[in-house]
């Protein structure tokens, strides 16, 4: 099924701009979603490299199983999947996807606080971050204000 296209259905009715809104949101999980696949797609073709190159180094020991060869099997597959995976972590492959996963991730944490903020905090006339943030600008205002005055009395007291 094709996403994308439910994105694009106008929003109509009476809650049209809360329904846009929530619209807008869409794209944004979808495309974090894919990238997430994407993600564990490269992880499982790693896997796969990993199990085949393990088994090659394997196939050639034949003969009686032994405390010391089940050892060197394990020995061997911590070698194998150590060396592989630790190529493919300093990809710039994996580098490139791990960037754009969490760009998306940042997109969806700043919408669901967007929404939060105005379907939730809004409406129960609790205090948004730009309510805290401008109480915050106003605070270090205030203080520094009172330290410039404090400095002057003093300047003046001194006199």
């Amino acid at each position: 099924m094709d996403f994308s296209q439910i994105c694009e259905l106008p929003a109509i009715g009476p809650t049209r701009e809360k329904t846009g809104k929530i619209m807008k949101g869409f794209p944004l999980f979808i495309n974090l979603y894919s990238m997430w696949i994407d993600s564990i797609s490269d992880f499982q073709d790693i896997s796969f490299d990993a199990i085949k190159k393990m088994n090659e180094k394997t196939a050639l020991m034949g003969g009686e199983i032994s405390p010391e060869k089940y050892k060197e099997i394990y020995n061997i597959w911590i070698e194998t999947y150590s060396d592989i995976f630790k190529e493919f972590l300093r990809s710039g492959h994996f580098a490139r996807d791990n960037g754009k996963f969490m760009s998306g991730l940042i997109d969806v944490q700043k919408y669901n606080r967007e929404m939060l903020e105005e379907n939730i905090l809004k409406p129960m006339n609790m205090p948004t971050s730009t309510d805290i943030d401008e109480l915050n600008r106003e605070l270090y205002s205030l203080k520094k204000t009172m330290r410039e005055l404090t400095r002057k009395i003093d300047e003046l007291s001194t006199e």
